[in-house]
């Protein structure tokens, strides 16, 4: 009778490798979490103006807006400001004049287009400005809600506002 016992190598079983899967993923999101928090905190923030141009409206449509009116974004429904003003203009084209053998700037009746401008405090990275999830600078587009309107256009003017 052998009485000797033979130590085996330890094995990895399916179990083992997920729960280190596992463990290591948890870990990753915790450090990724504290880092964006820590992150977010140390930026600056700056109080910002910007347009957003949403073309093409038809003549029947009524935007009914206030000045301080909150913004929301579309997508990620976080605030993204606060109506500032809302110009409306006649919408435009180009066309080929075969007469005159050029090109000509002619505007819509029944079409227009209108430029809100909003305003709020943002963080300043090198090339844009974050508002939340929603990244700021010209030609950026920008969805957004109001209480009586739902658009999207692109951002055309950026400006910050100096603090008083």
């Amino acid at each position: 009778m052998n009485t000797q016992t033979t130590k085996r190598p330890f094995k990895l079983n399916f179990f083992d490798i997920l729960l280190i899967v596992l463990a290591v993923l948890i870990i990753g999101a915790a450090a990724a979490l504290f880092i964006y928090s820590r992150n977010n905190l140390e930026e600056p923030r700056t109080t910002i103006e910007y347009t957003v141009l949403v073309k093409d409206l038809p003549e029947e449509m009524q935007i009914r807006t206030e000045e301080g009116q909150t913004v929301l974004s579309n997508i990620w429904l976080n605030d993204i400001g606060e109506v500032v003003s809302v110009d409306k203009k006649n919408a435009f084209y180009d066309a080929f004049h075969y007469e005159e053998e050029r090109t000509v700037h002619a505007e819509y009746d029944d079409i227009y287009n209108a430029a809100f401008t909003f305003r709020v405090d943002a963080v300043k990275t090198e090339s844009s400005y974050i508002i939340g999830h929603v990244r700021i600078s010209v030609g950026a587009e920008v969805h957004f809600r109001l209480p009586y309107f739902v658009g999207f256009g692109f951002v055309t003017n950026v400006r910050e506002i100096p603090a008083d």
